[in-house]
């Protein structure tokens, strides 16, 4: 009974091991990533936190769900296609809005990204080679540290990997469907970044050749025949999916670029992706069914945005673009800059340990004259493999996108590649220590970059100088970051400090709403690190940046139109944020101070200072730009040191030092008669029909009749002289 029941249970175990190893290692890395997310309070960057901001607009229109909705969150980024931004929102319906419940979507990646691993170890080389392969891509350091951020890199790496897998499991295209499974997924990789081609074409082409396609196709378009029933079934069932689509959303498609043009093409795509999928199945019919499903998905955000060409040559190739950018085509480093971040992201030494095994292996091929590619070579199922990496990796060289994290989705190959190569190793002793390395040191490595805890151990194994370009035995690179501390040092998070005082400012005032203006651009303060607390729980504050809000304008004369200004000493970047800082700070120090008043400082752990001002007066009046600019290139040519400015109401004092830099005190009417010197002429600067204040009858007093009356549109400008001795 004892050994039926032993042989019971290890058959259930070798039938459920597979998936009980990948919801594990999905599980492990859910739990720590809550645990590094629930530690972390500092978002860095900028990709990161627009990511989340959408994914908060997306919830916002998708809160009364309705096919309207559903069509305006498809096509509401001009610029990322929606599904990676939709899934963090679905996310906040299910747990709540926060954005650690956002980045946690990426436990649905890591299961989809695992599972997809088991499957193509599983399909390459048996089970044995898809448990490991799940175990060695869960480690690879640059694949974790991406789950915890709201990057696109690793829902890329996710649905790129499960498109190889059931690209593998159509067998060629023999299986319909798997490569209608497959026409989705790739369907669903490019609604998540237009990059996502990158990483799949070159196993899409090596299967293609593999199972003849080219010449299979080629042979079919010579003689096309159409059978016109399903051509007529095709062509209903395309147009009421198109209108199901297109007609209730006809008023918004019309504002887009390709307007009518949106409908009739959205018919011929779903027209020709069901004519296909009602064909009987063959090998070119399901590549075709695959590949038109997956441009009928794609479409859904590629055909509104179909300038989206010009937008990927440009950010890629830096076609046309403003700021010149090109590539180098001679250079060596174009090609070898990606080599540094797969060594630094796949970690020194899982590379290490590939090259040795890869090196022992081939000894052993020729010394024995065993051959490690069978014949025929064409054939070998690791070509899809090798070719994508090979074909990612030079399309990504050639390319002005030189991020680290780009190469995050190739690195699940190098996972898989490097299991196949151990377990290949012929010396079962040699093969089972360095497994047992592979794994043992895996895991001590995912602890010690992950927690500031158990940091101590990369700092104690680091090497007393660089070697080839590494500093330890641990991977050390850019996105290999502990929550808690150096980078995200809490004390660099200052947003929700800052919204929150302003936020009580406005309800002191009793205003409804308030302006906030940061002149902030380093990867610590930026006016995006403030977007998602506004937009989730400070409606009535409105943020933004002068430099980009104003681009043709000095960002320093803008400053004077918010409530709020919070300006960063140091590290920001732009000369024209860096000349507004030092307006601010240093130069024009008195004039600032005379429409602001400080806040609070906050000290940062880089030395810098982030120092809030609030307005001394808001605008109670309106005028126009126009009468203010030209008023203050009067005041610019007619007002020495010796002259004194006066505005009525108050709030105009905002709005004059905005354009005028001159020499002359400006004060408000509440404060001139406390100014030091009897200023020898008094430029009074009102609006037409102010109400009128002691402080002015004060002046007429003092001076007499005004000697100059003149009017700016909605301003006056009137001139007071001291009589003379």
């Amino acid at each position: 009974m004892a050994r039926r029941s032993e042989r019971g249970f290890s058959e259930w175990l070798d039938r459920w091991g597979p998936a009980l190893l990948v919801l594990g290692l999905s599980l492990f890395h859910g739990i720590n990533n809550w645990i590094w997310l629930s530690k972390n309070v500092m978002t860095r960057g900028w990709d990161r936190i627009n990511a989340l901001v959408n994914s908060l607009l997306y919830h916002q229109t998708l809160s009364a769900f309705s096919l309207q909705a559903l069509f305006k969150a498809t096509i509401q980024d001009e610029i990322r296609p929606p599904l990676f931004g939709l899934s963090m929102a679905a996310m906040y319906k299910l747990f709540g809005v926060s954005q650690d419940v956002a980045v946690m979507v990426n436990a649905v990646y890591m299961l989809i990204l695992l599972a997809s691993s088991y499957g193509i170890g599983s399909r390459l080389g048996g089970r044995r080679l898809g448990m490991l392969s799940a175990v060695l891509v869960s480690l690879i350091p640059l694949v974790f540290a991406m789950a915890r951020y709201s990057y696109f890199e690793f829902s890329l790496a996710a649905i790129g990997f499960l498109s190889i897998y059931l690209l593998l499991a159509t067998d060629r295209f023999e299986k319909r469907g798997f490569s209608v499974l497959l026409g989705l997924s790739l369907g669903m990789g490019l609604l998540i970044k237009r990059t996502f081609p990158v990483f799949v074409i070159g196993a899409l082409g090596v299967v293609a050749l593999q199972a003849g396609l080219p010449r299979k196709l080629w042979t079919r378009l010579r003689a096309p025949r159409l059978r016109w029933r399903d051509v007529g079934l095709a062509a209903v069932g395309g147009l009421l999916l198109s209108v199901l689509w297109y007609y209730p959303n006809r008023d918004m498609a019309g504002t887009l670029p390709a307007g009518p043009w949106l409908f009739p093409l959205w018919w011929a795509m779903a027209t020709a992706t069901i004519y296909v999928l009602l064909r009987p199945p063959s090998t070119g019919t399901n590549f075709v069914s695959c590949c038109a499903l997956a441009m009928s998905v794609a479409s859904l955000w590629y055909l509104p945005h179909f300038d989206f060409v010009g937008r990927a040559l440009r950010a890629g190739w830096g076609v046309d673009d403003p700021r010149g950018r090109g590539v180098d085509l001679t250079s060596l480093a174009t090609y070898t800059d990606y080599l540094e971040s797969i060594l630094d992201g796949f970690s020194p030494f899982y590379s290490l340990l590939l090259l040795l095994a890869v090196g022992l292996l081939l000894a052993y091929a020729i010394r024995t004259r065993h051959r490690l590619v069978p014949k025929p070579w064409w054939e070998w199922g690791w070509w899809p493999m090798l070719a994508s990496m090979i074909v990612s990796y030079a399309i990504l060289s050639t390319s002005i996108y030189k991020e680290p994290r780009a190469i995050a989705p190739l690195l699940p190959y190098l996972g898989v590649i490097l299991a196949g190569v151990l377990l290949a190793l012929p010396w079962r002793p040699v093969r089972t220590a360095l497994l047992a390395l592979a794994i043992g040191f895996g895991v001590v490595q995912f602890f010690a970059i992950s927690y500031t805890e158990t940091h101590w151990l990369v700092e104690k194994t680091n090497f007393g100088k660089v070697v080839l370009g590494q500093r330890g035995v641990f991977a050390q690179a850019p996105y290999l970051e502990v929550p808690d501390s150096g980078l995200n040092d809490p004390d660099y998070y200052i947003a929700g400090d800052v919204l929150r005082q302003v936020e009580a400012g406005r309800q002191r005032e009793g205003w409804e709403t308030l302006s906030l203006g940061i002149l902030a651009g380093s990867s610590h303060v930026h006016v995006g690190m403030f977007a998602y607390d506004q937009l989730l729980s400070y409606p009535a504050i409105h943020v933004e940046n002068p430099v980009q809000a104003y681009p043709q304008e000095s960002p320093y004369s803008m400053a004077y139109r918010y409530d709020y200004v919070l300006v960063l000493s140091e590290g920001s970047r732009g000369e024209a944020m860096q000349e507004a800082v030092s307006l601010i700070l240093d130069e024009r120090r008195s004039l600032f101070d005379r429409a602001f008043e400080l806040g609070k400082i906050y000290s940062l752990p880089d030395g810098s200072e982030a120092t809030l001002f609030r307005r001394r007066h808001r605008p109670t009046a309106t005028y126009s730009d126009s009468s203010l600019y030209e008023l203050a290139g009067l005041l610019h040519e007619g007002v020495t040191r010796e002259d004194l400015i006066v505005l009525h109401p108050p709030g105009l004092l905002n709005g004059l030092l905005e354009a005028y830099w001159g020499e002359a005190p400006a004060v408000p009417s509440t404060e001139w008669a406390s100014h030091e010197e009897r200023p020898r002429r008094v430029f009074l600067v009102t609006v037409q029909e102010a109400d009128g204040a002691e402080q002015i009858e004060a002046l007429y007093d003092a001076y007499g009749p005004p000697i100059q009356d003149l009017e700016f549109g909605e301003l006056r400008l009137v001139v007071f002289e001291a009589p003379g001795p």
